[in-house]
């Protein structure tokens, strides 16, 4: 997930308490570390080019949360299912491959089979991107999914500007 050009974000499912958050930002400490010292010198001045790096953890058992999935569920539950098949079957094939070519030397592997994997991997790769476009598609009119990130960038100061106003018309839309 891409928020910012200088920010990068992974999704995590992490069960937490249902009492915890339902979305929360953390930073890798040691990449944090990091770009601390490359600003102050110390010649680590390569990882203070690096877009920061953060993980947005999703508590599948918070309330709020559940409510999302079960509402998910209900709008793109079949296109999920069909395409979870595909992502399994894809998988298997792409693993088949892989162990079979572990047992041979490089040389001893077909082009046609190299060829074979390559496509696969193409064809997985389309597969897993039609599920973040599902997901993406459902995040991005859902009101909710919005403010439960806003709120987590909001918790990090990390919402400010045009974004940080939105934010608060969403809030009086809500309430």
């Amino acid at each position: 997930m891409k928020v910012k050009s200088k920010e990068i974000y992974d999704v995590v499912i992490e069960p937490l308490d249902e009492n915890e958050a339902p979305v929360l930002i953390t930073q890798s400490e040691f990449m944090r570390r990091m770009k601390d010292m490359a600003q102050v010198g110390g010649g680590m001045n390569f990882y203070g080019e690096l877009p920061d790096s953060y993980n947005l953890v999703v508590n599948p058992n918070h309330p709020l949360v559940v409510k999302i999935s079960e509402d998910l569920k209900a709008e793109a539950g079949s296109r999920l299912d069909e395409n979870n098949k595909e992502r399994k079957r894809a998988r298997e094939e792409v693993e088949f491959l892989e162990k079979e070519h572990q047992k041979k030397k490089a040389e001893e592997i077909s082009q046609i089979e190299k060829d074979d994997l390559e496509k696969l991997r193409k064809e997985l790769n389309g597969i897993e991107n039609a599920r973040k476009e599902i997901l993406e598609a459902y995040g991005n009119k859902n009101k909710i999914v919005k403010q439960l990130i806003d709120l987590a960038l909001l918790a990090n100061n990390m919402l400010r500007g045009e974004e940080l106003s939105i934010f608060v018309k969403r809030s009086v839309e809500l309430l």
